[in-house]
Parts: C-alpha cells; structure tokens; sequence
C-alpha cells in the first residue's frame, strides 16, 4: 500500500473535528496512504489492528455469506471513519472492508485509537455520533432493499456515492454495482438503461456520470434523504469544548513521540571533546538516577496493584450486598453477595433496574429515596421489601445509602432484616398472648400471677 503525500487533515469530518490537543497527539500517528479501488482493507472476523479516515476515497463495508455472495451494508467516505468495530469496544472486524473508489486516506493502529477514545475528549463524542450516523445508513439501505424498486435502490446509491465524491463522476461497472446492491446484473442494467433514457446519466465503459441530480433525488425513493438528513445532522451537532481530561499518554508511542519531539530541535554547534566527556558523564549518571526511578515506580505500583486486588477480594466477598445505582436505578456494579441475593448474573448487571426486584408496594417509596440521597447529596437509610424467587422467599433489607462526589451514583449496602423483623414478630406474638392469659384469669388471681406480688 503506497504512502501518499501527507493531505489536510481537515479533509476528513471527523478528524476536522478534533480540539487542537487531540490534533496534536495524533498528529505523527495519523498515516497518510493512498488505497487503490478494489484493495480489501479487513476481512470479517479478523482481529482489526488499523482505522481508516478517508479524505478523498470511499470504503464500503461488505457482509458476506459462506458462498461467497455479497451486500454493501453502507460507504464511507471524508464523513467518517471505517472500522468502527474499534469505537464500539470489538477487536475483531465486523465487517468486510473494501476500497470502492480510490484516493487517499489516514490509517491509524487501533489500539492508539482505543487510548485515545478512553480519554473522553472529542474524537470519543465525534466517533460514537458517528457510529449512530452509520446504523441509519444500513438499516435504511436494509429497507430500501426490502421494499423499493431495482431503479431507486440503483438512485439510492448513486446519490450516496456523489455524497462522498467531489464531482459527478462515479468509476464503477454495471456488474460491480450489481454485486453490491446483491442484485442481478440485468437488473441493474435495465434500471441504468432507464435513467439514462430519462437523461438522468450517462454510462460508458465502467464509469458513470450523473448530469441532473436534482432530478435523480426527485425520481428516486425517500432513502437517500433520510440518511443525507442524518449526516447533515451529525456535522451540526457541536461538541462540548472543554471536557475533563483524563489523558494518559500512550506508553507504546512514547519512543515515536520522543523522536518527534527530537526532530524539531535545533541543530547545536559541536562540542569539544572535553565538553563531550563531561556530558557523556552526567548522561551516565542520570540514566543510572532514572533506572532508580523506575525500580522504585514499579514496586510502588506492584504494591497499589497488590492493595487494589485485597480492596477487590474484600468488596466481593463481603457477607453483605454492595451495589451502586445510577439516577435511574440501573445496576451499575454489585459484589457477589449482592448478586446471589437479586439472583443476577453479575455479567447482565447493566440490563436490570433495582427497583424491579423490589414489592410493589415499596418501589414508589425506594425511587424517592434515592432522589433525596442524590439531591441533597447526604446518607440515607430505609427498608425495603424484595420480591420472592425460585431461589429465596421474600425479604426485608435495611438500606444505607450514599451518593458520590458528584451526586449521579447511589451506593448503597443492602443488610437482610429478614430473621430480626421475624424475632420482633414472634416477640410481639408472645407478649399478646401472655396479656390474653392474664386476662382470661379467675378474679384474685391474676394479681397473684403478677410480677412482684409474693405474698
């Protein structure tokens, strides 16, 4: 794959998009290549190690069956980026990744870009709005396929493919474009025939060129303009300009960045030899200072690596359920005590709301409760009632609650009242039948039968 002279970066939408810290960091990692049409960039189910940012060519994302047999799911173009299987947390390739018109592009090594999204700035918003942008076009080109006519699926696709070329003029055979669309050839060229009759297009010798694209939009089905909406969207939408920080400098770049750096460095006048001498010496000394350094950094990070695996052990093995709630009351982490006593698979804790698990009578009165914990940003206690199941009967907790620094997580710890509030019931129990047989006595010896009366 040749190198290409290095474009604007700007060319593309999303890397356009980037704060001027975010440019910079990615800037000697960004690499500039030109992709030949027809090239396959990933295959289906490898393990994705680079992400393409186009700026002047077209990817198309191909699923494919076991025959062989294929379907163009959606392009991308300057708008985007291709492998976004990356983005959405996967290491392996969704999809089939192909270059259906050429031109030039930025490669990045995906796992630089997994750093660089978990530090939450705007490449993570950019890319994740994109991922969203990026659905819309395959479920609409799913519809179109389902529903429409050969002719507006073929109009669908031009339009998608001018959206993302800077002229008119589409390179592509009938045949070509009939193996995307999984249509037959036939089709395809009856359907091209009849928009070129309309003088909608000309087509000649494997390319395409569009002459009334207003009229192609008017002929065609409303597929095209849904997911033109949605891009035009995506690009409106502004991104927060200052969002926390939690930048860690990739450690697998630090040696291409360290030469970097070095290579914007003036050149310096030569030293004498006794000067050399003198800085060979301190260089000696301060690597010999830094190993130190770094004999000491790691012990102190074996002993915090050591310490957060006892905490670990500690918060899942506690003989009481631990659990915090977003301000929704979705499950966002609980220990394994919490997890036995809802009958959760600690795996599906995401998908579960706490109060579901709770009586109905109390659910009402638990949602308050966390409310107030959050807005007043205090501890709270309560008692709450859960539902009976296969595994357990119904049960009385007491619940002490906190919030968090910021007030949008509830941690709480959950303690079974279940055999107390039964001692208190039987206790209650026998005190109203010790009163019934002091009251059922015989006259005169009921008083005898008091405490105190010793006669």
């Amino acid at each position: 794959m040749p190198t290409a002279t290095r474009p604007d970066q700007r060319q593309n939408q999303i890397l356009a998009g980037l704060s001027l810290a975010e440019e910079s960091r990615l800037h000697d990692d960004l690499e500039p290549v030109s992709l030949e049409a027809g090239s396959v960039l990933q295959n289906a189910g490898e393990p994705l190690s680079e992400v393409y940012f186009p700026t002047s060519c077209v990817i198309s994302l191909i699923a494919t069956t076991r025959d062989g047999a294929a379907t163009e799911l959606a392009m991308v173009g300057n708008d985007g980026l291709a492998g976004i299987s990356a983005v959405l947390g996967d290491e392996l390739s969704g999809h089939k990744l192909v270059v259906q018109a050429g031109g030039d592009a930025y490669r990045l090594k995906a796992e630089t870009l997994r750093w660089e999204l978990a530090a939450g700035g705007r490449l993570q918003q950019m890319a994740l709005r994109y991922a969203q942008a990026l659905m819309v076009q395959t479920a609409q080109a799913l519809l179109c396929a389902r529903h429409h006519s050969v002719e507006q699926q073929l109009g669908r696709w031009l339009l998608l493919c001018l959206d993302r070329r800077p002229d008119n003029r589409i390179a592509m055979t009938q045949e070509r474009i009939a193996s995307l669309l999984g249509l037959r050839r036939e089709a395809i060229t009856d359907a091209a025939g009849k928009l070129q009759a309309a003088g909608l297009i000309r087509y000649a010798r494997g390319q395409i060129d569009v002459l009334d694209r207003p009229a192609l939009e008017a002929r065609g089905c409303e597929c095209h303009g849904v997911v033109h909406l949605e891009f035009e969207r995506f690009f409106r939408s502004t991104v927060a300009a200052d969002l926390p920080s939690r930048l860690r400098p990739n450690p697998l770049t630090l040696r291409h960045r360290a030469e970097a750096r070095w290579r914007e460095l003036p050149e310096s006048a030569p030293e004498d030899p006794s000067e050399a001498a003198y800085l060979r010496h301190e260089l000696e000394i301060r690597k010999i200072e830094l190993e130190i350094d770094n004999e000491a950094l790691h012990e102190a990070n074996d002993q915090a690596d050591a310490l957060s695996e006892r905490y670990a052990d500690i918060y899942d093995f506690a003989p009481i359920g631990y659990f915090t709630l977003d301000a929704q009351g979705n499950i966002l982490d609980l220990n394994l005590a919490g997890a036995i006593l809802l009958g959760l698979k600690r795996s599906q804790k995401s998908r579960h709301r706490f109060i579901n698990y709770l009586a109905a009578e109390c659910q009402a009165a638990f949602t308050q409760f966390v409310d107030k914990v959050l807005a007043e940003k205090k501890s709270g206690f309560c008692e709450i009632t859960l539902t009976a199941s296969a595994q357990r009967p119904a049960s009385t907790l007491r619940v002490e609650a906190v919030p968090d620094e910021h007030g949008t997580e509830c941690r709480m710890v959950l303690m079974d009242m279940t055999e107390q509030h039964s001692a208190l019931r039987a206790l209650k129990h026998s005190e109203i039948r010790y009163r019934q047989f002091i009251d059922d006595l015989p006259v005169g010896q009921d008083a005898a039968a008091k405490p105190g009366n010793d006669h």
